[in-house]
């Protein structure tokens, strides 16, 4: 019987010293800090003209051109890239809008669009953060440009290296627009 109660008390020790070891029962440390929940940063609209367009290699598939102002290319401090995108159509429809991705979440939204003729910023009414669509090819290339592997760039040179290396290297480094 004694032999039985000291294999017992045993037992008991390990599964305690088990449990202890496992961490259950305490509150795990982390290596980072909590800020929070994540909050966006209200920035102002850049000056709307004198881009710097940057081509940006695109697939095959993919009709017309997609450029990037380089001026407004941007690590905010929201952890967010903000960059204006103009998408040229193969017939010379330019699309302009000034957009905002966030590389870790796979969202996206678009803060203004350009008024070509009248030299402004429209702000989008649409407000909220939306995942990216997967059938949107030229938005699905500029993020894959900016963010290589959904990474987030770590800085605004390594931002810009993102850019210069998804860029067309056949031509200059600035490149205009064919406007018609």
């Amino acid at each position: 019987m004694k032999t039985r109660l000291i294999m017992l008390g045993l037992l008991c020790a390990a599964n305690l010293a088990h449990a202890d070891l496992s961490g259950k029962g305490r509150e795990r440390k982390h290596n980072y800090i909590d800020e929070g929940p994540w909050q966006e940063q209200l920035l102002p609209l850049p000056a709307y003209g004198g881009m710097d367009w940057v081509e940006l290699e695109k697939p095959a598939t993919l009709k017309g051109q997609l450029f990037i102002d380089s001026k407004t290319l941007l690590l905010a401090e929201d952890r967010t890239v903000r960059f204006t995108l103009l998408q040229l159509s193969s017939g010379g429809i330019e699309n302009i809008s000034h957009e905002g991705v966030h590389c870790g979440e796979r969202t996206q939204r678009s803060y203004a669009y350009g008024d070509s003729v009248n030299k402004r910023w429209i702000e989008s009414m649409r407000k909220e953060w939306r995942k990216l669509d997967r059938n949107n090819l030229a938005m699905k290339t500029v993020v894959q440009a900016l963010c290589p592997d959904n990474t987030p760039p770590l800085n605004a040179a390594e931002l810009s290296g993102n850019l210069a290396k998804a860029s067309t290297m056949a031509g200059p480094t600035k490149i205009e627009p064919i406007r018609k």
